[in-house]
């Protein structure tokens, strides 16, 4: 609710121009669903068994005509993003798709980054690292009867550089565009 009322103080945007963007946005979700659609009635329709998985990155960043990165970018609860057993403490993600964007990274050579908006008890937050330094571990977690049980990949959290929105331009500046020193 908090989103719309500052919509309604903040005018400075036309309603219009607003009703545009939520429209297009709202179509490309639909795309998106269709697209998915579409590929699973192929995948039925081929003449063969074929595992077929679908990722896409979020962000694809070119500086000066050369890419430069990938960035997948979520927004997670801090319960749901961090995890810590034995071994340490780890910031998790979807194993399925960070296992995708490393073979993605290591056929192309385009490095992809997390940049992940923690909503944590204290305030918001930025996880940020690269899929090609962090070093990673996967494994099943979660609970079968609470729907959460599934593939994660572990990335240990001192790998991860943990922002606040002021620090999150000068990371991306390293990043993007002083040599990719991320």
């Amino acid at each position: 609710m908090a989103s719309r009322t500052a919509f309604v103080y903040d005018s400075s945007f036309p309603l219009h121009q607003l009703e545009t963007f939520f429209i297009r946005h709202s179509k490309d979700v639909f795309n998106r669903l269709e697209f998915s659609r579409a590929l699973e009635q192929a995948r039925a329709l081929a003449g063969k068994e074929h595992f077929v998985k679908v990722m896409d990155v979020d962000a694809l960043v070119t500086v000066d005509n050369v890419i430069r990165a990938g960035f997948e970018i979520k927004t997670l609860r801090e319960s749901v993003v961090n995890y810590s057993d034995a071994n340490g403490r780890y910031v998790k993600v979807n194993g399925n798709q960070y296992k995708t964007y490393m073979d993605f990274v290591r056929r192309t050579g385009i490095d992809v980054y997390y940049l992940i908006r923690v909503q944590g008890w204290k305030g918001v937050y930025f996880y940020l690292w690269s899929v090609l330094r962090a070093p990673v571990r996967f494994e099943w977690l979660g609970s079968r009867e609470h729907g959460t049980y599934d593939y994660y990949a572990l990335v240990r959290r001192e790998k991860v550089a943990k922002l606040s929105g002021d620090e999150l331009a000068k990371a991306l500046r390293d990043i993007l565009l002083e040599g990719g020193r991320g």
